[in-house]
């Protein structure tokens, strides 16, 4: 009965130790979803925590385990370079399961990519960039894409030529000098002269 007694005792004893102390630690896994992170340099922050997300990542976790009835506040310490992130479900109250309702969203900045035409005499010419198009007027002598993400490979090709006349562009690697490639910058960009001569 003593003994009985002496680890009641003790058991009450630890459990008011307990929690004075904050308990043993937490249990609970903080984290989330990512969406469309195209960049370096995501920096997340809860609780004086900074985690790092790299480009590609869909799923983040902190490394601090949280507890019952803990309280998060998931905030974004670093943007992305050349990309702007938004968190929805980033603050709470952790109940007796993990948290896994935060979601980050990204979006990566966009440009116009821009290009000089010479001699651009007659009309026909169309320009195509993967599902995006442009068909530049005789006399014209610019064209243009816009929204190009930043950092995004790019390659503008010739679809079709205008009447009487090959156009090329310049430094193209083709044999035929109808396709230009590049990578866009974190501003607006100019990408390869066409230049066009009569046939």
């Amino acid at each position: 009965m003593k003994n009985l007694y002496l680890r009641s005792m003790l058991a009450a004893a630890c459990a008011v130790t307990l929690a004075a102390c904050g308990g043993s630690g937490g249990n609970l896994y903080l984290g989330g979803q990512v969406y469309a992170l195209a960049k370096d340099g995501l920096i997340l922050l809860n609780n004086g925590e900074s985690l790092p997300v790299p480009a590609g990542q869909t799923q983040f976790v902190f490394t601090k385990l949280i507890k019952t009835d803990d309280r998060y506040d998931i905030t974004i310490a670093q943007q992305p370079k050349g990309a702007v992130c938004s968190i929805t479900n980033g603050s709470g109250k952790a109940t007796s399961y993990s948290v896994n309702t935060a979601i980050v969203s990204c979006t990566t900045n966009t440009y116009p990519l821009s290009g000089t035409i010479t001699g651009l005499a007659a009309g026909g010419l169309r320009l195509v960039m993967g599902p995006n198009g442009t068909s530049p007027l005789a006399g014209t002598t610019s064209y243009k894409f816009d929204a190009v993400p930043d950092g995004a490979p790019y390659s503008i090709s010739i679809l079709t030529q205008p009447t009487g006349l090959k156009c090329r562009f310049q430094g193209s690697t083709s044999a035929d000098g109808s396709d230009t490639v590049g990578t866009m910058g974190s501003a607006a960009t100019s990408a390869a002269t066409l230049d066009c001569t009569p046939q």
